[in-house]
């Protein structure tokens, strides 16, 4: 692929990160995500970090100015209010967490891909004096999830809300949800549909479902051994913990550049390692599921999340192989079809609950591509991830910098001048 094909691309980025800017941290987009998001923020700062180093540092820095004093570092910090969306930071009531930090965040967390970013950065430029400045506070983060958050010993991270996974409306969440009975659902109004047409959006089931769990995590004052007991949802997601594994892994690699231990997080790296594909792999179908871990059963949807443990690394070639002759090449999946032109639909076209232009039920969302990209360079597919690539990039130069994309013509979907393409555009460029 020519970079000259895309040659004004990383400009068009670069103005869009520079409108977003908040002066401490990078909104995700303009309007529908006025506040700082954890791993929007980890994917920006490596963006940032190819033409402005300093500014990329100060995105991390402001992300953990929000950690909690037992370690979680949270899914979003307000350092800007009021705004318009929902739930806006009183919603949260963290105060009555003895954990909360003095600044405003929401009480749950988000995928950990910040040690890993910060690991590539180091590895182009060397930041070695900022790597000891946040070490501390990435290795309290990694320990919470190992422990507050691990219901079963297995070594996975549990997940309490639908928004930890960073995919919210994604159809391997439905059924844990259906079990859920919202009761006396404080009075709310959603903002996520004012900027965005609402078929792009959660069902408002789903949605009443989301704010009935934030309510229990109130009343149980964000008490982490009270919520694995207590949650209504308790899962053990593919992705979220394909990215702890990956970002453990990096985690270990910024150890040993300051002269830190690393049997603890040796530990936990052994443990997942020997526990993952027991825990996820289905044998009969060759595909990477899901767990809840309150029913102690496995989520039979085929969603694109099975190709995650490529980018953590986790598996071997054989089950990788699988993956891609069985899956990712088959067109009534993830496979090029007459409906779809573009890769990689979140979800499998053979899934009834598959919609184009729905959140996490289809759409491409360049993050999760540039994820398996990474993945599949790391398994030897360099021509698939070229692909891939270019399909992104594709996507971004046809339709600008959207939230996601309809896999069938392309065009944008959710935020406009939104965040994550342009700092993915930059990375996918700089690094053909």
């Amino acid at each position: 692929m020519a970079k000259s094909e895309f040659s004004d691309l990383i400009p068009r980025a670069k103005e869009i990160l520079r409108r977003n800017d908040a002066g401490v941290f990078t909104k995700p987009g303009p309007r529908q995500y006025p506040h700082q998001w954890n791993w929007d923020s980890a994917v920006i700062a490596l963006g940032l970090a190819q033409y402005d180093l300093p500014r990329a540092l100060t995105e991390i820095r402001s992300l953990i100015s929000g950690q909690w004093r037992d370690g979680m570092i949270p899914h979003v910090v307000y350092h800007l209010t009021p705004s318009d969306y929902f739930p806006d930071p009183t919603f949260w009531q963290i105060k009555n967490s003895p954990h909360a930090p003095p600044i405003a965040t929401s009480g749950i967390t988000q995928p950990p891909l910040l040690a890993s970013m910060i690991r590539t950065i180091h590895a182009r430029t060397p930041i070695s004096d900022f790597i000891r400045e946040v070490y501390p506070a990435l290795l309290r983060w990694h320990r919470w999830l190992h422990t507050a958050r691990d219901a079963d010993q297995s070594g996975f991270a549990c997940l309490i809300h639908p928004w930890e996974s960073g995919t919210d409306d994604s159809p391997r969440w439905l059924e844990a949800l259906a079990a859920i009975t919202p009761i006396d659902v404080p009075p709310f109004r959603r903002g996520d549909t004012t900027h965005v047409a609402a078929a792009e959006r959660p069902h408002h089931t789903d949605y009443e479902r989301f704010v009935h769990l934030i309510d229990v995590f109130r009343r149980n004052r964000y008490d982490p051994p009270t919520l694995l007991s207590q949650s209504p949802f308790l899962v053990q997601d593919i992705l979220f913990n394909s990215i702890l594994y990956r970002a453990d892994d990096d985690l270990r690699a910024l150890a040993l550049e300051i002269d830190q231990p690393t049997a603890e997080i040796d530990s936990w790296l052994d443990k997942m390692r020997a526990n993952f594909d027991i825990r996820f792999w289905d044998e009969q179908q060759h595909l990477y599921f899901d767990y809840d871990a309150r029913t102690q059963t496995s989520i039979p949807v085929n969603t694109a999340m099975t190709f995650a443990p490529l980018y953590a690394g986790i598996i071997d070639p054989h089950r990788a192989q699988l993956l891609i002759d069985e899956h990712w090449s088959n067109p009534a999946e993830y496979g090029r079809s007459g409906r779809v032109h573009y890769a990689l639909t979140t979800v499998s076209k053979s899934e009834s609950m598959w919609e184009a232009r729905r959140y996490w039920r289809g759409p491409v969302w360049i993050v999760y591509n540039w994820l398996i990209v990474e993945g599949l360079k790391r398994y030897g597919y360099h021509d698939l991830a070229d692909g891939l690539r270019h399909d992104s990039l594709t996507l971004i130069a046809r339709s600008g910098f959207y939230e996601y994309y309809d896999p069938r013509d392309g065009s944008g979907c959710g935020s406009p001048d939104f965040s994550w393409p342009a700092a993915l555009a930059i990375e996918l460029l700089s690094h053909v």
